[in-house]
């Protein structure tokens, strides 16, 4: 488990960032990597309503497992993550949560493309078919405050919104 904080920030392209990122002295982690995401619930809906996460994630080859507890308050957003690699397909997984009575309210599908800005600093740079988003992700509020700076972002500009959030904005359905 780790503490997460976590800011969005919108964008037309990546070229200017990724220049930013190679003059700070950033370091590419993964080239774009597609990412299939479901999150589920329970058919009561104690997860949303708890603000808790269940997220199944395919990144490249690998099946990743999260929960996320429920975000604080504030300009950015902080909550503990618990994260496991699983060794079985991703039907699999799925057919283990179904079982378990969880079932999918929501999938989306990214590019996403990683970059390391320091220690603990995430930089992703997700692609989705409603906009392109960055995300910085660092284990303190004053690593992701230094990436925006670093960056030249405006931080008031910054997103704490959940994709499926920021969909609903954009004005596209979830279906």
């Amino acid at each position: 488990m780790f503490t997460e904080v976590e800011l969005k920030y919108e964008v037309n392209d990546f070229e200017e960032i990724r220049e930013k990122l190679l003059l700070a002295g950033a370091g590419l982690i993964c080239d774009a990597t597609e990412e299939q995401n479901t999150v589920y619930d329970l058919q009561n809906g104690s997860l949303k309503r708890t603000n808790t996460l269940l997220r199944l994630r395919k990144f490249g080859e690998e099946i990743i497992l999260t929960v996320k507890e429920p975000a604080s308050s504030g300009a950015m957003k902080i909550r503990k993550e618990h994260e496991t690699l699983l060794s079985i397909s991703i039907d699999e997984a799925d057919d283990m949560l179904q079982a378990l009575n969880y079932k999918p309210v929501y999938r989306y599908e990214k590019t996403r493309e990683m970059w390391s800005l320091g220690s603990g600093v995430h930089i992703c740079l997700d692609s989705l078919y409603f906009g392109k988003f960055i995300e910085i992700e660092a284990d303190t509020q004053s690593k992701v405050t230094s990436a925006f700076t670093t960056l030249g972002l405006d931080i008031s500009k910054g997103l704490r919104q959940s994709y499926k959030q920021l969909q609903k904005i954009s004005g596209f359905s979830d279906s």
